[in-house]
């Protein structure tokens, strides 16, 4: 973070001094109830609309010298030696001046991604990219909540070069308060599927919540699309006054990926992109990890990154653990350990890499239950059951009581298909063992936070 200067922030804010004093450093900015303290000189927006207790306040205190910016009525907080508080009339309105501000301050380039799955990869490969002449602020891993935009926007100070930053969407306005913290001027939206219908209630409000990419780039950014996605392309472009890119596959677009060969060692492809050829190699599998890599590249391109530059990053490029990774697992067999994240779209795509790296071999995909689909859940999970018995998929085993609809229409569409379904984990690694030897590719498939699956992953892998 660079040292700001309160009283350069406090009229920024249109803010007055109601205790203590302007004349102070700050090192850190928080919001109150969101954020822990780290050090002293710390900035703090306090919501009237939120309780301070008064152990909290007390905390706070022992954190002094320090400065609130708060909505409260004067003396409702009690100041305190050291203690600077400052009034403002709306203070969630002066938070986002004061990101408005810091970031005029930080005038760094700053890109924001958001998709229903290969945000975090996007992120890691174009942030892996950039690193090797530039300093890049990023998230950490994909803990992307809207809570941590702050943290990750006050990392960005003198030294910074582009910050590369992921926005998580759990319901409406979530990615509209990132782009109001980051204010990005480079968008992307990887893919858009069915996700996250427990706060947005519909697909059309998730969609909705999705093309708050828009508004957040204020007409002026530049927008990366996936130009193959059908749901991305019912989102309007009428009233975007911005620059908007594509990448693709299967359609034209600005970067195009074609010649696509995968296998255990990776996945090679031709970029094709202002009237050339480019070959490309990407260390990791399958066919969602070329969209990722065209999209990183194209980014990486808007960035200044010339495009022999980027094609040769990424194939040094070592995505995060357990994102689609091969693993030595008991009896020779090899585990393809799928457990970062589980939604429909995301397990489609896993599907269809198994089936490219497993031809001519046995191909068992042991699949957990996906969350967060409300009432559309049972369809979801019946018609993913169908996409696996259209698959080459040789055996189909899945864990709980949603999965359930996975393996009752998948053996309803393919009767060939061997099917075993279990809402217990008894008895599910004897049947996973009867089908694992040298010639066999087992996908495992579910959220990480599925306890019994994840410790059966673990056992399963050699040693």
């Amino acid at each position: 973070m660079i040292t700001l200067n309160l009283k350069d922030v406090r009229k920024a804010l249109n803010g007055t001094v109601v205790s203590g004093s302007d004349r102070m450093d700050i090192h850190d900015v928080i919001i109150f109830h969101q954020h822990k303290f780290k050090m002293k000189n710390t900035l703090v927006f306090i919501d009237k609309k939120k309780d301070v207790s008064e152990k909290k306040w007390d905390r706070m205190l022992r954190n002094a010298p320090c400065a609130v910016i708060t909505d409260y009525e004067p003396g409702v907080l009690k100041g305190a030696n050291g203690m600077t508080i400052i009034q403002v009339d709306d203070v969630r309105e002066a938070f986002f001046k004061f990101t408005s501000y810091y970031r005029g301050i930080c005038p760094v380039p700053v890109v924001a991604i958001t998709g229903t799955c290969g945000k975090t990869t996007t992120r890691e490969m174009l942030a892996h990219i950039m690193e090797e002449n530039h300093s890049v602020v990023s998230t950490d891993q994909n803990d992307n909540a809207p809570h941590r935009s702050l943290e990750y926007l006050m990392k960005i100070n003198e030294r910074t070069d582009v910050g590369v930053f992921e926005t998580g969407l759990g319901g409406p306005g979530d990615l509209r308060y990132h782009c109001n913290v980051y204010q990005p001027d480079i968008g992307i939206i990887t893919n858009i599927g069915v996700y996250h219908l427990d706060r947005c209630k519909t697909f059309e409000r998730y969609l909705a919540s999705k093309a708050e990419m828009l508004e957040g780039l204020r007409n002026k950014g530049t927008l990366i699309l996936n130009a193959d996605d059908e749901n991305i392309a019912k989102i309007s472009l009428g009233e975007y006054k911005g620059k908007v890119h594509y990448f693709s596959i299967q359609k034209p677009s600005d970067f195009r990926g074609t010649s696509i060969r995968i296998s255990e060692e990776g996945t090679r492809f031709t970029l094709v992109a202002y009237g050339k050829e480019y070959p490309g190699f990407i260390p990791e599998v399958g066919e969602h990890q070329v969209y990722n890599g065209l999209a990183a590249l194209r980014a990486a391109a808007e960035l200044g990154v010339d495009i022999e530059t980027g094609i040769q990053r990424l194939s040094t490029f070592r995505n995060l653990d357990r994102h689609f990774q091969l693993v030595e697992g008991r009896n020779g067999s090899t585990i393809v350990d799928d457990t970062w994240n589980i939604n429909p779209t995301s397990l489609k795509q896993a599907i269809k890499t198994l089936n490219a790296i497993g031809k001519g071999k046995k191909r068992i995909a042991l699949l957990g239950g996906i969350g967060r689909l409300r009432d559309e859940a049972n369809e979801l999970h019946s018609e993913i059951g169908k996409y696996v018995a259209e698959s080459n998929i040789d055996v189909l085993i899945t864990f709980g009581v949603k999965a359930r609809y996975i393996a009752k229409s998948a053996e309803i569409e393919n009767p060939d298909l061997i099917v075993h379904s279990f809402t217990s984990i008894d008895g599910i690694e004897e049947t996973v063992m009867r089908y694992l030897d040298d010639q066999s590719y087992l996908l495992i498939k579910c959220r990480r936070g599925d306890e019994p699956l994840m410790k059966l992953k673990e056992r399963l892998m050699e040693g």
